[in-house]
């Protein structure tokens, strides 16, 4: 199942979100992401979290739609992504795309980048879009194939610590085998040199940042 989540954070306006909709077979509002569905014209199936950022006029029409809610206290111990992406898993979602969980706050965006390389989540594949960018979080023994264009920036950072036998394919600094230390700008500024480019590692976790620009 594909998923798709709003988070309340900042939304490209550019973002063509068209087919992303389409596709999606399950699609979450995270309180405040709430708003960005509704100037999008986007219904959600469903709406979760403390309800302390939704609009209230667009909370009450919500209710009288009759769309699923699934309401939290102020006062936990989850952010209402945390909480979004949970209910995702237990939905059945493989694939998850996370919209506006970048921007604004950094504390918030680091957060949501650490939630989405969490072990409970490595079964599924999570994509986060931002204003110029989108990240990925990549598992060992995963490839990944990325789709863009020659001279795009990537960016490759390793979390939770060093992440071993890295082989880039497609790109401008190739790598073989090679160990990107945790703390190491090594895969950072990377450059595509063909219309696509493949990751692969052994081991470790690593966020992969494409550039729009």
């Amino acid at each position: 199942m594909f998923a798709v989540i709003f988070a309340n954070g900042i939304l490209d306006p550019s973002a063509e979100l068209d087919s992303l909709i389409d596709q999606a077979e399950l699609i979450i509002a995270a309180d405040g992401g709430a708003n960005h569905c509704n100037r999008l014209g986007i219904t959600p199936d469903i709406l979760l979290g403390d309800l302390d950022s939704i609009d209230p006029p667009l909370l009450a029409a919500y209710q009288d739609k009759a769309i699923a809610i699934h309401r939290h206290p102020r006062h936990k111990d989850a952010t209402d992504l945390e909480l979004a992406l949970d209910l995702a898993v237990e939905q059945g979602a493989r694939a998850i795309r996370l919209i506006g969980a970048l921007g604004g706050r950094w504390d918030m965006s680091l957060a949501n980048i650490m939630l989405a390389a969490s072990d409970k989540y490595k079964n599924q594949e999570i994509l986060l879009s931002g204003q110029d960018c989108s990240m990925q979080i990549l598992h060992p023994g995963r490839d990944c194939t990325l789709s863009g264009r020659p001279g795009q920036k990537v960016s490759l950072v390793p979390l939770k610590g060093d992440v071993h036998g890295v082989t880039l394919t497609g790109f401008a600094y190739p790598l073989t085998g090679q160990t990107i230390l945790f703390g190491s700008s090594l895969g950072v500024s990377n450059i595509m040199h063909t219309d696509q480019a493949t990751v692969q590692h052994r081991e470790g976790i690593l966020l992969c940042v494409l550039f729009s620009e």
